[in-house]
């Protein structure tokens, strides 16, 4: 899927103006009143920063692609490519979390109710190295169906990211955003194939072996995601360190791109991309982890196997299909996060 750039721009930028502006009369309005308390400070620190996140986040995932991709076109190694990509959105992040310091600064830290409040309300950051495989990968043609169990998946960079909620004594939840990329390694997967599929030399449907080999090149499938979604957990009891429990879903911003036509052609195409396709699709995970808690910080250790679901065309014309997979990985995130009040 091709985007106008431009037009995305111009339609973002107006999204800013509003947000910047709501932004401003939701401070204003704190900031004018005499005491308040923790929970309703943070509902309104938590609008704001989903809100920016998901306008500039969007915007910078879709930015870092489209120049990540043309490194690749340019002929690039894909791990330059990658962090060509991955500069934009954490640029992005960046600039918010800056933002988001000054309104803590100004206006949640001002006039704060003196009434101990034993709930974290925390921001937090980061990093997600994983073990992963594409399972279940089935393509539909308009005559036949291919499908492959598993295929080797890796990274250039980890999974990173940010969260922020709420934490009590029995409960947790935060709103989470994290960057992922992933690309098939180089292998030999096995198809199971079914009915028939277009020959364009021959001009005419043929059959296809019901079972075909085939030697997968690095990168063959390029993967980036932007998650945005909720977590929920309960607290285990205390053992010096704070274990937990939970599960967690959301939306995922996908981009699919390869320079291969297809399995069953395995010609790279020069200056250009076989698939180049951005969709939107679901994700969950289940989530046991570890934290550590100070004074006005803490540490922790979560362990998730997650499945993200791609759903997207490509091919065409009498070549064209529908291909889902869902990216399965056992996830070990490591973080560091602040409590906002302290």
């Amino acid at each position: 899927m091709r985007i106008n750039m431009k037009s995305v721009t111009f339609i973002y930028l107006l999204l800013s103006v509003s947000f910047c502006y709501e932004a401003l009369n939701d401070s204003t309005e704190i900031n004018n009143k005499e005491v308040y308390n923790a929970e309703k400070a943070y509902k309104t620190y938590l609008q704001n920063n989903i809100i920016s996140n998901l306008i500039f986040g969007h915007y910078g995932f879709m930015y870092g692609v489209g120049i990540g991709g043309n490194s690749i076109l340019a002929g690039d190694k894909p791990f330059k490519a990658n962090t060509l990509w991955l500069i934009t959105p954490i640029f992005a992040g960046t600039f918010i979390n800056l933002t988001t310091n000054d309104y803590i600064k100004n206006f949640l830290k001002v006039k704060q109710n003196k009434k101990i409040n034993k709930n974290i309300y925390f921001k937090s950051f980061f990093i997600g190295p994983d073990i992963s495989s594409i399972n279940r990968f089935k393509a539909e043609g308009d005559l036949w169906t291919a499908e492959v169990i598993k295929t080797n998946t890796s990274f250039d960079y980890p999974t990173i990211g940010f969260r922020t909620g709420k934490i009590s004594k029995k409960y947790g939840y935060d709103f989470e955003m994290a960057l992922l990329a992933h690309h098939t390694t180089k292998q030999k997967v096995y198809y199971n194939f079914n009915g028939q599929i277009f020959n364009e030399e021959a001009n005419s449907y043929v059959e296809l072996p019901s079972t075909m080999e085939v030697d997968l090149p690095s990168h063959f499938l390029m993967l980036h995601s932007l998650y945005s979604g909720l977590n929920i957990y309960f607290n285990l009891p205390e053992f010096g360190f704070r274990p937990y429990i939970g599960f967690g879903a959301g939306l995922l911003f996908n981009s699919i791109q390869s320079q291969y036509s297809g399995p069953a052609n395995l010609v790279q195409s020069k200056n250009n991309f076989a698939l180049d396709n951005l969709s939107f699709n679901l994700g969950y995970h289940l989530i046991t982890g570890f934290r550590y808690v100070k004074s006005n910080s803490f540490y922790y250790l979560e362990l998730r196997p997650t499945f993200h679901n791609f759903e997207y065309n490509s091919g065409s014309g009498k070549l064209s299909e529908v291909d889902r997979f869902v990216l399965q990985s056992f996830q070990f995130q490591i973080g560091i996060g602040k409590n906002l009040f302290k």
